[in-house]
């Protein structure tokens, strides 16, 4: 039987290029058209490879697989996961659709969802939380989730908040066990499925922290976390474009920082002039500039 984590593209693609002719042939067909692959019957997969029928039986067990059934149950799991990846769609080149363009929508579709998927009173409710907190600590894995994490982190101390960020699963479970009823642990994750991230966030819970969580609806993390703002983006078709995800994130984060510094007021105020009166014994046009460079 194949590994969990065995790829099976990548060995599909690597045949192709310098296996045997026979299994060459079956690669290709395979790779050319994979939905077809996970739902057709040996005798038609053999006929678009070229090769008999005990050729594609004998393929499949080459890979680790005890039969046909069970390769076709792997690749119908990597379409699943990451289809889109397989054969790339056509990149997009109507009018107006410049580079630049389909960055720009793709940022501003991400914001408006998010901005109409917000709870109001959650995002209060979420705010009161961290202004009573002694430490905030930030969770984040991955790609846009750790980013968001560090811009929280960011975002608060400047307003005095003592705040803190970590996206690395074993940082993240030690210091969640360090929580106190004064801590509070927020956490960012796309999928909500990030197993340490999920176990942090349940261990600060049990020593009396608040936990709160920018992630999918109904995810784990959902579930985990006591104060849940649940959100999704679509990725689309585009896999040259990166994910537009990243300004959701940056979005609620931006919303969160905003609704805290009005909370807290003037002494938030007080403590952002500070660092704009130090950028201005630094820089000649700091008035123009924002809180850090």
């Amino acid at each position: 039987m194949a590994s969990p984590h065995f790829d099976i593209v990548a060995r599909l693609r690597e045949i192709a290029d310098t296996g045997q002719r026979s299994d060459q042939r079956v690669a290709a067909a395979i790779l050319s058209d994979a939905d077809f692959a996970t739902h057709a019957s040996i005798e038609r997969l053999a006929e678009k490879a070229g090769v008999s029928e005990p050729t594609i039986t004998r393929f499949c067990r080459t890979l680790g697989f005890g039969g046909t059934r069970e390769f076709k149950v792997k690749l119908a799991q990597s379409l699943a996961i990451a289809g889109r990846f397989i054969i790339p769609g056509p990149i997009e080149d109507a009018t107006g659709n410049s580079v630049p363009s389909i960055i720009a929508k793709s940022a501003t579709d991400a914001i408006e969802t998010v901005t109409k998927l917000i709870n109001r009173d959650d995002l209060e409710r979420a705010a009161e939380i961290v202004v009573g907190a002694r430490m905030v600590r930030a969770y984040g894995s991955g790609g846009a989730s750790s980013m968001a994490a560090t811009e929280l982190e960011n975002r608060l101390f400047r307003l005095g908040i003592h705040a803190s960020s970590h996206i690395d699963g074993e940082m993240q479970q030690m210091t969640a066990a360090t929580s106190s009823k004064d801590t509070v642990i927020v956490a960012y994750s796309l999928s909500g499925e990030v197993k340490p991230l999920i176990e942090a966030v349940t261990i600060a819970g049990r020593y009396g922290a608040k936990t709160i969580a920018f992630t999918a609806p109904g995810s784990s993390l959902a579930s985990a976390a006591q104060l849940a703002l649940p959100f999704h983006i679509d990725e689309g078709k585009n896999v040259y474009r990166p994910s537009p995800a990243r300004y959701a994130l940056l979005a609620l984060t931006d919303m969160l920082a905003m609704t805290i510094a009005e909370k807290i007021g003037a002494p938030a105020v007080e403590r952002m002039r500070r660092i704009k009166n130090l950028q201005g014994l630094h820089k000649s046009d700091a008035p123009n500039l924002p809180l850090g460079d």
